[in-house]
């Protein structure tokens, strides 16, 4: 299911809200409890989603929808405030547990939002929930704090019943793709038409089922699907061992059980599975983009300040970008042109000296962007040349007449893999002879392949270096948990030294060591460590502003790369109006369950970073991107393809990114390249 064709049903009075949410929620209570995808950190209660989902009916029944996304279900990661729905926020950590420190909110009770000050609502929450219409059905799960790039560090700890000083143990999120194409083999019929396709959709959410929403006739079939999930994901170590070692019923190659990606882990699944349509998340580094290339999904992160961050929890200031992710390029365009109209209520006027207007309450919204430029429709409907996007369309053109499409040989590194090569330069022709592009080869004396590899250097100092200010906030005194020592101290506890050495400390002084210690999850403390080490006096110069000057000169190269209306035909000759690269160095790696906790074997914290190699540098100057999954059938590509799940279905993520404001651009190419 598609927006595109949830609101064309909506209209045609075929199927209503209530009917697609409820299918939805089924999906949602499937996807973590019988395929223990781990997609959701709280997904709400049918009632609060059907109450939602009826009030849009009764707009889309008056004729007075809000916008396309009316009635659609949506979801929101962790990391950003749902008002009233939003009383988990140690979903995005531990560290921000309320712990009993504010007055228990029945959330059930709409009319408690507008006296309380309790509930938090963010500007983007604000904008699709409200403004928008949007019907939202769950949080999704995330790496804690945005940090990591694997789906394993998520932010809820479960704490031992024994003491709170023993080892902090994550679910990590599952990629859903192995299932999914083990229960389309179960499956008897599949469309043909758009007709077929309708009368398909149409029945399958109309006879959903909680414990079926996936249509499947045979019982027996649906039950060893089961089995088979638990068959892989299981908490005894020894018949883990012993599993990997014999060949599943359904699996000839290694595991099913594979990364989402990350930090946005949850978002990707649910879009992926299919519970739903839309789902809100953070891009930092890549934080979008790698899941929905590991997913199969569109990754969408419009430019740096476009959507406001109120609301967001903070990890890395000048890199956070609120974007989404989305079935179809087609679906991310909708919701981009639902998103960014400026509506005026969202803000308040002057005389309240806060932000107006679509931008928000964030003041780094207006860092890059002219808020007329934003809000006008003409300038997002022309391309760089100066010929209407749509007007191209309407003559029978084709769709990326006169769009230059730029392919840099620095993002072609030596530990690219030849399969994701392939895809890259089968993607390129397909957009010239297809889409009617024009190719243009970027040599390394314009972009230097060093500044590529010193992308990801620079990323992680910066990021760290801001983390480690952001998140010092969190003492457990002004902000987090409130960790009582004297109830909490566990002495007995083998563990207690190691974690707590807080001898020769003052009381506040052991308080805020013991808070942050067990409040913040492993990666989390590495990172903030780094940050601080970085900010030091004998290496801020050494390593901060070295990475600065590396961020600024990376963003020139890649700014200098785009021709933009201003430039006359002889200096734009050589330059481009969007670049296309791969999303993801790899493909998903595999899970091993071990200690009954989830988590991956010998897990490498600074290999893990090399995931974002090829979207850091995007992050750093702040561009729009999305990320696209090519089908080798698509491109009519014959290559031989490994028998790992991912590639089973020859999925690769493609990476399209322009200049600053040319989000409407790279929503085109992504619409023809998919």
């Amino acid at each position: 299911m598609t927006i595109s064709r949830a609101g064309r049903l909506f209209r045609t009075n075929q199927l209503t809200s209530q009917q697609l949410c409820q299918h939805s929620h089924n999906l949602a209570l499937f996807g973590d409890n019988s395929l223990c995808l781990n997609a959701y950190s709280k997904i709400l209660p049918l009632d609060q989603i059907l109450e939602q989902a009826q009030e849009s009916d009764e707009r889309i029944q008056n004729g007075t929808p809000k916008s396309l996304l009316d009635g659609i279900p949506v979801s929101i990661k962790a990391n950003v405030a749902v008002g009233r729905f939003w009383e988990m926020p140690h979903a995005c950590s531990a560290i921000l547990a309320y712990d009993g420190r504010t007055n228990n909110i029945d959330n059930r009770k709409g009319e408690e939002f507008s006296s309380t000050n309790n509930f938090h609502e963010s500007d983007i929450a604000k904008k699709l929930l409200t403004d928008c219409g949007a019907v939202v059905i769950g949080i999704t799960n995330m790496d804690e704090f945005g940090m990591g790039s694997l789906g394993i560090n998520n932010g809820v700890h479960h704490q031992s019943k024994q003491c709170i000083t023993e080892q902090k143990q994550y679910s990590p999120t599952y990629n859903p793709l192995p299932w999914i194409s083990m229960i389309r083999s179960l499956k008897q019929h599949f469309p043909r038409d758009e007709d077929e396709e309708d009368v398909y959709w149409l029945q399958l959410i109309k006879n959903s089922k909680p414990e079926n929403p996936h249509g499947i006739d045979d019982e027996n079939a649906l039950g060893n699907l089961q089995h088979e999930v638990q068959r892989w994901i299981s908490d005894n170590v020894e018949e883990s061992f012993s599993r990997r070692k014999n060949e599943s019923a359904h699996f000839t190659h290694s595991s099913p059980i594979l990364s989402s990606g990350g930090s946005s882990s949850g978002a990707a699944v649910a879009a992926a599975h299919g519970s739903s349509l839309l789902s809100i998340g953070t891009d930092t580094g890549g934080s979008l983009r790698l899941p929905s290339a590991w997913t199969s999904t569109v990754g969408f992160k419009p430019s740096y300040g476009t959507w406001s961050r109120y609301g967001v929890v903070s990890y890395a200031s000048s890199l956070d970008t609120v974007g989404f992710i989305a079935r179809t390029a087609e679906c991310a365009q909708i919701a981009w042109s639902c998103l960014r109209k400026r509506t005026h209520e969202t803000g308040s006027d002057e005389d309240t000296h806060q932000w107006s207007g679509h931008l928000g309450r964030d003041s780094t919204s207006r860092v890059y962007h002219d808020v007329e430029k934003i809000d006008n429709d003409d300038y997002h409907s022309i391309d760089h040349t100066g010929t209407p996007l749509t007007g191209q369309l309407s003559t029978g053109a084709k769709p990326l007449t006169n769009v230059r499409i730029g392919i840099p040989s620095a993002f072609s590194i030596q530990e690219l893999p030849p399969l994701i090569a392939a895809t890259w330069s089968d993607s390129a022709n397909y957009l010239q002879n297809f889409g009617g592009a024009t190719l243009v080869p970027i040599s390394s004396s314009r972009l230097s392949s060093e500044w590529i590899k010193l992308a990801l250097a620079s990323y992680y100092v910066l990021a760290c270096a801001e983390a480690s200010s952001n998140l010092s906030r969190y003492d457990g005194v002004r902000y987090g948990m409130d960790l009582g020592l004297d109830t909490h101290s566990c002495e007995e506890s083998t563990n207690y030294k190691k974690t707590y050495p807080l001898i020769g400390m003052k009381a506040l002084e052991q308080q805020i060591s013991a808070t942050r210690a067990y409040g913040f999850g492993e990666e989390i403390q590495r990172r903030i460590l780094a940050g601080t080490s970085v900010l030091s006096s004998d290496r801020f110069h050494t390593h901060y502003e070295a990475a600065a000057v590396v961020r600024t000169k990376l963003s020139q190269s890649l700014a200098n790369l785009f021709r933009s209306s201003q430039n006359n035909a002889a200096e734009e000759s050589d330059k481009v109006d969007v670049v296309l690269v791969p999303t993801a160095l790899s493909f998903p790696c595999t899970l091993h369950p071990t200690d009954g906790d989830g988590i991956m074997e010998d897990v490498d914290p600074t290999a893990a970073f090399a995931n974002d190699v090829m979207t850091i540098p995007i992050s750093l100057g702040g561009f729009p991107s999305i990320s696209v999954p090519v089908t080798e059938k698509s491109l009519n590509n014959v290559n031989d393809c490994s028998t790992d799940a991912i590639l089973e279905m020859n999925q690769v993520g493609m990476q399209i990114f322009a200049s600053r404001g040319s989000e409407e651009l790279v929503l085109r190419v992504a619409i023809t390249l998919q």
